[in-house]
C-alpha cells in the first residue's frame, strides 16, 4: 500500500515518516502536496459494478460515507502506523473512544479484564460506571507481573497497561506482561499517550494494540480532540466495525490538524524531552520541592524500565510542593499558590502541547472525592502536574523558581 509520493521505507528515521507517511497524491489530478480536506458526507459510485467492488472485492477506493471515514482520514491512519510500527491503524473521536472501540472490539458480556490500579481517572470511570454495565468485569491491580498473574480469571480475555501511568509515570516490564498473556491466550492493550509513538512503541514488544488521545502530543497544538487504536491488519479490522458503527470517527478537517501536527512532531518531542528533564532535575534540587517524578530521574521508582523501554521521558513532570505541615489544608494552600503565581504555564487540563500547562489534580481529576480518599487514592493536595512545553526552557525554570518562592 503506498504510504506516500514515494515509498517510505519503515526503516526511515522517524522524522521523515513523520513528514512524509501517509500521504499518497498518485491518483490526484491537481498533484497536492499536502491530502486536501475532503469535507464531503457521501462520495459518488458511477456504476453498480463500482459498489460490487467496494463490498465485496474490498477495492482500493476509500470512501463510501463519511461516517465510515474519509481519504483525509485514512492518510493520517497510514500516518500513523508508520510512526508506531503497526500494520494498521483507525482514527477515533476521542482517546476515550479509541479506549471503548478497542475494548469492545475484543470482548463480550461475561468476559473480564485486568487492568493497572494506576491511570487517568476518566478511563477507571469509563469501565465502572458504564463498561460494567453491559456484562463487563475487571480487576485493579498494582503495576508488578505477579499482580497481573494473580489478577487474572479463567474469564479474562484482555490486560489494559496505561504506559507510562498518570500521575506518576510509572511502568510495568512490558515484555514480561505480553510473555504471561500469549501463555494464557490473552490480548495486552496499551494506552501509550504519556509516552507517544516518538517515545515507545509497545507492538514492538508484543502488545496486541496500542491507543492514543491524538489530542495531546500527536497533534500536540491544542485545538483537537482525537484518539487512535493501531495494531495487526487482522485486530484492527475485527473492531472496525465498532467505531463505523457508533460513528465515532473524526470529521476530514481536524484529520487534516492532525496531519498538519504530525509534520512537526519528531522536533516537538526532541523539545520536550529534553526540557522536561532539565525541568526535573531543576525542581528536584529546589528546597520547597518535596519530590519528583519524571522517568529519566535516577529517583525515578521505575527508571531502570524507563531506560528498557523508553527513548525520553515526554513532557509530563509531576511534584509536590512543600507545605506548612501535613494537613490537606495547608497542603492544597500551598499547591494553590504556587500555581496561581505562574506566570508562563497556563492552569488548564490537558498536556501535550506546545504551550505549557499545569494543574492540581485535586481539583480536576479528584476534585468529586475528599480530602481523606484523595489521600487514599495517591492523591495528596500538593500534588502538581506540569506539562512542559516548547517554550525555551531557560524562562520555564526562572518562573517555576519565581512562584515557589511565593509558597
Amino acid at each position: 500500500m503506498p504510504t506516500g509520493r514515494k515509498t517510505i521505507l519503515p526503516q526511515s528515521g522517524f522524522s521523515t515518516r513523520s513528514v512524509h507517511a501517509g500521504h499518497d497524491n498518485s491518483n490526484d489530478p491537481h498533484r497536492s502536496l499536502i491530502t486536501p480536506i475532503y469535507q464531503t458526507a457521501s462520495y459518488e459510485f458511477e456504476h453498480v459494478s463500482d459498489l460490487w467492488d467496494f463490498y465485496e472485492k474490498r477495492s482500493t477506493r476509500l470512501a463510501e460515507y463519511a461516517r465510515y471515514g474519509t481519504p483525509t482520514q485514512r492518510a493520517l491512519e497510514l500516518a500513523l502506523a508508520a510512526l508506531d510500527n503497526a500494520e494498521n491503524a483507525l482514527v477515533t473521536s476521542s482517546g476515550m473512544n479509541a479506549i471503548t472501540t478497542a475494548l469492545m472490539g475484543l470482548m463480550q458480556a461475561g468476559d473480564h479484564f485486568v487492568c493497572l490500579a494506576e491511570g487517568y481517572r476518566g478511563t477507571f470511570k469509563l469501565f465502572d460506571q458504564h463498561l460494567t454495565r453491559f456484562g463487563l468485569s475487571l480487576t485493579y491491580c498494582d503495576l508488578t507481573l505477579a499482580a497481573i498473574e494473580k489478577a487474572c480469571t479463567p474469564k479474562t480475555k484482555v490486560i489494559f497497561l496505561e504506559l507510562p501511568t498518570n500521575p506518576y509515570l510509572k511502568l510495568v516490564d512490558l515484555e514480561e506482561v505480553v510473555r504471561f498473556a500469549r501463555t494464557k491466550g490473552l490480548m495486552t492493550v496499551v494506552d501509550a499517550t504519556f509516552a507517544s509513538p516518538y517515545n515507545m512503541n509497545p507492538l514492538d514488544y508484543g502488545a496486541d494494540l496500542v491507543v492514543h488521545s491524538l489530542t495531546k502530543y500527536i497533534n500536540g497544538h491544542n485545538d483537537v480532540v482525537a484518539g487512535a487504536v493501531l495494531g495487526s491488519k487482522e485486530l484492527v479490522e475485527k473492531i472496525k466495525p465498532v467505531r463505523n458503527l457508533l460513528g465515532s470517527n473524526p470529521d476530514a478537517h481536524m484529520c487534516y490538524l492532525i496531519s498538519r501536527g504530525i509534520k512537526t512532531f519528531a522536533l516537538r518531542m526532541e523539545k520536550h524531552n529534553r526540557s522536561s528533564l532539565a525541568v526535573a532535575e531543576f525542581l528536584e534540587k529546589h528546597k520547597n520541592i518535596e519530590r519528583v517524578w519524571y522517568p529519566m530521574l535516577a529517583s525515578h521508582p521505575h527508571h531502570a524500565l524507563a531506560k528498557k523501554y523508553l527513548r525520553g521521558g515526554s513532557g509530563i513532570v509531576t511534584f509536590t510542593v512543600e507545605a506548612k505541615d501535613d494537613s490537606q489544608t495547608e497542603r492544597l494552600k500551598a499547591s494553590t499558590a504556587f500555581v496561581e503565581a505562574l506566570k508562563i504555564p497556563t492552569h488548564a487540563a490537558s498536556l501535550g502541547g506546545v504551550e505549557s500547562l499545569v494543574h492540581q489534580p485535586t481539583v480536576m481529576n479528584y476534585y468529586d472525592l475528599s480530602p481523606d480518599a484523595r489521600l487514599a487514592a495517591g492523591i495528596p493536595d500538593n500534588l502538581v502536574r506540569l506539562s512542559v512545553g516548547i517554550e525555551d526552557t531557560d524562562d520555564l525554570i526562572a518562573d517555576l523558581d519565581e512562584a515557589l518562592k511565593r509558597i
